[in-house]
């Protein structure tokens, strides 16, 4: 037997396990015929010793946490129970006891199953703390004490590292140890060194983080719960979710917390998960082809992007990653878990600013194309500061017309009684002609709201609608040689200044009443003769008129 499944254990319970799991694992964790040196009777024994241990036990879930039913449903789970057949967790986390003192913390997209009495982890990212004895991919993992490691299993990367305390793994037949700092890599057995740099698990798991398109230009699709559309700004983009760009198409995806990303042309992107964390958030995103534009804000959490040939993991940094695995940093550094080096494996590798890096070649210096000439001119573009400023007619209104001013490209939209339109517009100035179903008459609150990449500016007014002329009461004239004299009492429904004005004899004055109080005025003007003919006109502030001729 290998050196590994020798080894004494300080804990009982891990010691008879690892007698009746490995006595019967092969290569790869399958199940062999008998052949180590245990006689008969005690490798029948070991097994109803190890069943004493308790079995993998959902302690804990945050977020959408499932275990599978003996009748393959898959049902949501919180409360603790035992895991009789597989768990799998979509947006969140979940606490399985491993053993009596053992833990493993799973995280978003991942999924593991009962095997041979233990958790054997599938697919995702693992968190585990000893002792504590576990399969890996159908790998026999054993941490006797006290420790701490990390599994990440994904397309590209296949790895076991451990950050405290050392364990073993029976792997390809031998059994390997593993210490503090170092790292296997499961499809090779290579032991390189492991430096942490994306310690997701360190953050407290808070809620559903979210995303979200902030930009779009040419045909722009959006694959979410098995329907396809146009995508428009505003999208949110749920687990699962899918862009698509096509020729001299481009997208820009908001994350919660900040930063972006700039799918670029003829590209898919789908998101795995979105998490909000006590440290910001952390995202999990796969390229399937094109070009990713990320620019990760510092101190917001982690961020994870997976291509089919490479998987980078940063915590702020300005990069751009191709689905063909070429990897550019403009800022920061990207780390690249499980990758390779001149086509060997050699643990992990780490691109800073300045370099760039394809696959299976060396670290070189940034070299810029076309591609990365328009994400930095979009950028600066991008970072142009939001305005908007609005222009009314005038606080009462017939129609409802207005205009608003901002940056060219910004979405601009109003809302009044419930009803929000798009306003249209070109070099900056956006117009309401009028609705397309009037207002009533009444008082209102004008939201005009100006949206671009994440911003969000936002103006109000209020106004009224009037269509109802002024009126005049208890009109009297009285002419008296060369002077004119008038008196009477105004009223609106809408304003509280009403315009009035006399023409007479071709000259035409004006005064304003104020109908707030009594609205009654007494006016004299000059007579160009006893008999000139004159007349009076009332105008409110939405240009209702009333008429009048005088005596």
């Amino acid at each position: 037997m290998p050196k590994a499944l020798h080894s004494p254990s300080p804990a009982r319970e891990l010691l008879l396990r690892s007698m009746a799991l490995y006595s019967c694992l092969g290569a790869g964790g399958q199940v062999v015929a008998q052949t180590s040196p245990l006689s008969p009777a005690s490798a029948q024994a070991a097994p109803s010793q190890a069943d004493s241990v308790p079995p993998p036990t959902l302690q804990a879930a945050q977020g959408r946490v499932e275990i599978q039913g003996p009748d393959g449903t898959w049902r949501a789970q919180t409360a603790p129970t035992e895991i009789t057949t597989r768990l799998r967790v979509g947006t969140g986390r979940a606490v399985v006891q491993e053993g009596r003192l053992g833990q493993v913390v799973v995280g978003s997209a991942a999924e593991l199953r009962r095997y041979l009495g233990e958790a054997d982890l599938l697919s995702g990212r693992f968190f585990l703390r000893g002792p504590v004895a576990v399969h890996v991919a159908g790998n026999h993992v054993v941490m006797d004490g006290a420790g701490e490691m990390r599994v990440d299993l994904s397309a590209n990367e296949k790895r076991v590292a451990v950050i405290a305390g050392r364990l073993r793994i029976a792997l390809k037949g031998r059994g390997i140890e593993v210490g503090a700092g170092q790292q296997i890599a499961l499809d090779s057995g290579r032991v390189s060194a492991f430096r942490e740099a994306d310690p997701w698990y360190a953050a407290q798991f808070t809620g559903l983080g979210a995303a979200s398109v902030e930009a779009t230009r040419g045909p722009v699709s959006l694959i979410q719960r098995g329907a396809t559309r146009v995508a428009v700004i505003g999208d949110d983009l749920q687990p699962g979710a899918a862009l698509n760009t096509g020729a001299a198409a481009w997208a820009e995806i908001g994350f919660t917390g900040g930063g972006y990303l700039r799918l670029n042309e003829e590209s898919a992107l789908s998101v795995v998960s979105i998490e909000r964390t006590s440290a910001g958030r952390e995202v999990l995103l796969k390229l399937e082809k094109g070009t990713a534009w990320n620019v990760v804000e510092k101190g917001q959490g982690g961020y994870r992007i997976d291509t089919p040939v490479v998987s980078t993991a940063v915590r702020g940094t300005v990069f751009r990653v191709d689905a063909n695995g070429l990897v550019k940093v403009f800022d920061g550094q990207v780390a690249l878990p499980g990758q390779t080096a001149g086509g060997q494996v050699a643990g992990d590798q780490a691109v800073s600013q300045g370099q760039q890096l394809s696959p299976g070649g060396p670290l070189v210096p940034l070299q810029l194309d076309a591609v990365d000439r328009f994400n930095i001119a979009q950028d600066a573009v991008r970072a142009q500061a939001l305005t908007l400023s609005l222009d009314l007619p005038g606080r009462s209104l017939q129609e409802l017309a207005l205009s608003a001013r901002s940056l060219p490209d910004a979405r601009v939209t109003l809302t009044v009684a419930g009803q929000t339109v798009p306003l249209g517009g070109e070099n900056g100035v956006f117009r309401l002609e009028r609705l397309t179903d009037s207002l009533p008459e009444g008082q209102y609150t004008v939201t005009v709201r100006a949206q671009r990449y994440g911003q969000t500016l936002t103006r109000t007014k209020p106004i009224t609608v009037d269509r109802t002329p002024p009126r005049l009461s208890g009109l009297v004239v009285k002419r008296v040689g060369r002077i004119l004299t008038l008196s009477g009492v105004v009223t609106d429904a809408g304003d509280s200044r009403i315009g009035l004005g006399v023409t007479v004899g071709g000259q035409t004055y004006t005064r304003t009443v104020e109908t707030q109080s009594s609205g009654s005025f007494v006016w004299s003007l000059p007579l160009p003769s006893p008999a000139a003919p004159a007349s009076l006109t009332l105008r409110d502030g939405a240009d209702n008129q009333s008429h009048a001729r005088l005596p």
